[in-house]
């Protein structure tokens, strides 16, 4: 029995020894597969990167990272990719990680710098072209940045200063020059754009804050701001559609979420409104667009709205006298609204005071009219 023993023993260890020798030979064989797997992805990627097919070089650069997550020159070049994309936001830590391989490689110190300075983040370009400079005294790109890096903080501390003291021009001015150099910076481009909404410029404030809601991983406030600014500008679908992405971003937001329901209150009466003045329901509109003005007293673009409106479905239905009062009023609040005018126009020869029309006419200098009514 103990010989039966010994016998099943050594055709256990003889069976060990045999399935290790394969799984070796087999495990030899992958990592040589692996290899060449590499070679081809990055030969692939480099082709395809050359082409400008940078989604299909890129996932072949992913590939090449897994199978070798010691190679500096694979994040190196996975950055590349990222950085065609403009993405420079996932070039980052590639760089930093191809940096740490291998930390006197002095391409990616550059390109991670100029990505920093890019991004207004000064203190850490600055410590990156000083680094390389170091090691290459003469590298003139390295030299040019760190004087750009430089006098990127100079003028920060200039901007802040005229933001300071309330002189809103020379902020935008010397911010001009600093967006220039960090147009990845959202700190820059939110200063600018708060002083432009100072001078009565919204339009420019909002070119400048939507680039910040993708600079910043979580920029609701950019949202917010950009959903108010477009509500004052009676654009209710855009601003609808920016306070949405807030939401997006965290649906329990309650700034977002209030703001929300009275863009969304407002909007669906202004659509409304709209719906019935072509199916020709005028009162209905009228009734409309008089929730409208309930609704939003205070942004002075929905009760100009509401009274252009409700001007032009009165003439519609005739009503020549409540229309000239209601036309005029809406004319003294826009005066060089021109649907206004035809509007209120139309209502006088409604009620046959062709004297007033024509006089009115000629005076606002619209000779169409008196030639019509001629």
């Amino acid at each position: 029995m103990e010989s039966g023993r010994r016998k099943g023993l050594n055709g256990f260890l003889s069976s060990l020894s045999l399935l290790c020798v394969i799984l070796d030979i087999q495990l030899n064989g992958v990592l040589g597969a692996t290899h060449v797997e590499i070679e081809q992805h990055l030969e692939m990627g480099r082709k395809l990167l050359a082409a400008g097919q940078l989604a299909e070089a890129l996932s072949h650069y992913h590939y090449a990272v897994e199978g070798d997550s010691k190679n500096y020159l694979t994040y190196y070049k996975r950055a590349a990719v990222f950085l065609a994309m403009g993405k420079s936001k996932s070039a980052l830590p590639d760089l930093t990680r191809a940096i740490q391989l291998k930390p006197d490689f002095l391409a990616a110190r550059l390109q991670r710098g100029n990505i920093l300075l890019k991004q207004g983040n000064t203190q850490d370009a600055r410590e990156d072209f000083e680094t390389v400079l170091q090691r290459s005294p003469y590298q003139e790109e390295a030299r040019d940045q760190l004087m750009r890096a430089n006098e990127l903080v100079e003028l920060r501390e200039e901007a802040h200063a005229a933001h300071h003291r309330g002189d809103y021009s020379t902020t935008i001015t010397v911010l001009d020059r600093v967006v220039e150099l960090s147009p990845w910076d959202p700190e820059s481009r939110e200063l600018r754009a708060e002083c432009y909404i100072r001078l009565g410029d919204p339009r420019k404030a909002i070119q400048d804050l939507t680039p910040t809601t993708q600079l910043r991983n979580d920029n609701r406030a950019a949202f917010l701001k950009l959903s108010n600014l477009h509500y004052d500008l009676g654009e209710h679908q855009e601003s609808l559609g920016h306070v949405r992405e807030c939401l997006k971003l965290d649906q329990d937001d309650k700034d977002c979420f209030s703001h929300y329901k009275q863009v969304k209150k407002l909007s669906k009466q202004l659509d409304s409104a709209e719906e019935h003045i072509e199916e020709a329901r005028y009162q209905e509109a009228i009734d409309k667009y008089e929730s409208v003005m309930r609704t939003e007293p205070n942004v002075p673009y929905y009760t100009n709205k509401a009274n252009e409106r409700i001007c032009f479905c009165l003439v519609k239905n005739k009503m020549a006298a409540k229309a000239i009062d209601i036309c005029s009023e809406a004319h003294q609040r826009d005066p060089r609204n021109i649907n206004i005018l035809r509007d209120r126009a139309e209502a006088f020869i409604l009620n046959q005071d062709y004297e007033k029309v024509t006089a009115f006419c000629t005076i606002q200098g619209h000779g169409s009219f008196v030639y019509e009514l001629k």
